[in-house]
């Protein structure tokens, strides 16, 4: 029985619950007990072309079960389309491999393009929405009470929230029924029409466009109005357009698409990217840099000084995804002989080192691997009484005073930092010259390289061992090493007669002894096989649920040294 069918079958709160990986306490408690007004913060956050955006963030355990959810209904999703493949996917927003380099390269070379945005889109699906929808839509005719508790999930003050892991994947289904008109009024018109969440666009090479869609107001010609067709459409759907947002571009002028350049090809306004370049270079040298703001109250813009990387990093984050076209494979990139310009990915990654290793408010540890950082968050939080420096009690909840350099894609990419121990070598060997990039050196605290005390690990230390009066052994006992300025290192401990050791060698032989699914785990993958569980497995199932179970009094040498490291740096500080 497939997700969708297992769905469709349940009658109760105890059936959902199973589904969900809850219990019925555990679901029940989540949705009845937790106090209204503690189920969500709200923060405002700005946008990438000015204003602000209003984002509903749910407490933990709401979190949760909404992540849950939202992999089920998405499970569900693929299910559906496994099995109607002709079923038209038009919508970008937040689909798996679409994004809003898809959603423009559909545009590209068009004589007409019409942008138009949907008015309050998420605050448009409210409860009754949600609920009636998984009632009557034909392709999950869910019982009214489970659609209930499903609407009673993802809705907060009577809406889907900006914010909620479960927004995005019910406003898409709830959005195709606009989708299925739109592409049949597109296609009765000769257009070409795509939605990104509430921005839709769409285009033709028609020597005229469709008045129906849209036409020019008779009392000033550079206007646009939706036309009337269009707008019943949107209106019979159940939502509005923000005229305010209405844009036709023409050919010979600018045109863009969710924020991107169409005219000849997917790219970034040159104005934004010398912008975001303009920014960087005052972060680096001065700590701070400016960037305009549009109040979204009244449409007025104001100049604001910060040194708050937060909105920078999302401003990179997207001219590096533009540029150098992460939306499509390296064998794509090959077979176009597609080069990724080195301008944007020498600024995100200077930027990068930047956030971590210059001006980080926390200290930052460095891992050779993504599975190092479960271990260390989990032991750092099971220790926290006896390393109080790496985390503290805040509302009930542990809290660590540490940052880890996360093994994400970008970071392995440009850093070169989370797969191994190469980069780490480069980083020992070249940091005096990569400081020499910066002006602003705040240097305030400490980053830590946590190796592997094996092979591998015997490198890093011959690059430590360059730098003068250094002399590390894979038997040194000391609890860290100071390489310079604010760089680190802790190895794990050697072991019985000075023997080489990994950090998975602080689990007790019990743990690393457990079985998933009558496998076993094998330490050299990382994933698995049919025969056994790899690493990143063990991580997930085992370590990262056993705070509670697993004595993690292993990791102890390695929680001192760091804790140690800090120390030393603080009062070389001062």
């Amino acid at each position: 029985m497939n997700r969708l069918d297992l769905l469709q079958s349940a009658k109760s709160l105890s059936d959902l619950a199973i589904i969900l990986k809850y219990t019925p306490k555990g679901l029940a408690f989540v949705l009845y007990k937790l106090p209204m007004d503690a189920r969500y913060r709200t923060f405002e956050i700005p946008k990438s072309n000015g204003g602000t955006r209003t984002i509903r963030a749910p407490d933990d355990h709401l979190k949760l079960l909404q992540q849950s959810l939202a992999k089920l209904l998405t499970d569900c999703l693929e299910e559906i389309e496994k099995e109607k493949p002709d079923r038209r996917k038009v919508s970008h927003g937040f689909q798996k491999g679409r994004t809003i380099v898809t959603n423009a390269k559909m545009h590209i070379n068009r004589r007409f393009v019409l942008n138009l945005d949907l008015k309050d889109f998420f605050g448009t699906i409210n409860f009754g929405r949600v609920r009636g929808f998984f009632i009557a839509d034909r392709n999950f005719k869910l019982d009214p009470n489970i659609a209930t508790i499903i609407a009673q999930i993802a809705c907060h003050d009577n809406v889907l929230p900006q914010g909620a892991p479960s927004s995005p994947v019910i406003s898409n289904l709830i959005g195709h029924i606009l989708d299925a008109r739109l592409i049949r009024l597109a296609r009765e018109y000769s257009c070409t029409y795509s939605r990104y969440a509430d921005d839709l666009t769409f285009s033709t090479n028609r020597a005229k466009f469709p008045r129906k869609l849209a036409r020019t107001s008779l009392f000033d010609s550079s206007r646009w109005l939706i036309g009337k067709r269009l707008k019943e459409a949107i209106k019979g759907s159940g939502f509005a357009v923000n005229s305010s947002k209405t844009r036709m571009q023409l050919s010979g002028s600018r045109q863009e698409a969710t924020g991107l350049i169409v005219n000849e090809k997917v790219n970034i306004r040159q104005e934004y990217y010398r912008s975001v370049r303009s920014m960087c270079f005052s972060l680096f040298q001065t700590g701070e840099y400016h960037f305009t703001n549009k109040l979204a109250s009244d449409e007025k813009e104001e100049s604001v000084r910060t040194g708050d990387t937060s909105s920078l990093e999302g401003r990179l984050a997207h001219v590096y995804y533009v540029k150098s076209r992460r939306d499509i494979t390296p064998e794509d990139k090959k077979l176009n002989d597609f080069k990724v310009p080195n301008g944007p990915v020498k600024l995100y990654r200077q930027f990068l080192f930047f956030k971590y290793f210059v001006a980080s408010e926390l200290p930052v540890l460095v891992t050779e691997g993504k599975t190092d950082i479960t271990y260390l968050r989990v032991a750092i939080k099971a220790l926290q009484t006896t390393f109080p420096s790496l985390a503290e009690i805040k509302d009930k909840e542990i809290d660590l005073n540490v940052r880890f350099l996360q093994a994400s894609s970008t970071n392995q990419q440009l850093l070169n930092l989370g797969t191994g121990f190469t980069g780490m070598i480069s980083y020992i060997q070249g940091y005096d010259n990569l400081l020499k990039a910066y002006k602003f050196l705040p240097l305030n605290s400490p980053v830590v390289f946590v190796i592997d005390n094996d092979k591998g690990g015997e490198k890093v230390l011959n690059a430590a061992n360059s730098v003068p009066e250094q002399d590390i052994k894979s038997s040194s006992t000391e609890p860290f090493f100071h390489i310079r300025r604010n760089l680190y290192l802790v190895k794990t401990p050697p072991g019985t007669g000075g023997s080489l050791t990994a950090i998975d060698d602080c689990f007790p032989d019990e743990v690393l002894k457990q079985k998933i699914g009558g496998k076993s785990l094998d330490l050299k993958k990382d994933h698995g096989d049919e025969t056994s569980f790899g690493k990143h497995i063990f991580a997930e199932q085992i370590v990262g649920p056993g705070i509670d179970k697993i004595d993690f009094s292993g990791f102890a040498p390695i929680l001192d040294g760091i804790s140690k490291a800090i120390a030393d740096y603080q009062a070389k500080l001062h």
